[in-house]
């Protein structure tokens, strides 16, 4: 997620300096969300994710709008 997010979201000038080198791994990055409704607060999130043994999955459930996914920061 950290290749798109700086395709998306980096000016062309960050683009050209991060991208190869990101491809290259010659740097770590990362990405982060979180839900709509609690930003940070950790202990309120509302999503949960539970072990499937027979498909060998996790199965993810966002039941409530406010649990839908979204990234802390600016945006364009």
């Amino acid at each position: 997620m950290f290749l798109p997010a700086l395709m998306g979201q980096a000016n062309s000038e960050q683009q050209a300096y991060w991208i190869n080198r990101a491809w290259a791994g010659d740097v770590i990055g990362t990405y982060a969300q979180t839900e709509l409704g609690h930003g940070t607060f950790l202990r309120g999130l509302e999503t949960t994710a539970t072990y499937d043994p027979e498909t060998k999955e996790f199965v993810s459930n966002s039941p409530t709008l406010t649990s839908y996914k979204w990234w802390p920061g600016g945006c364009k």
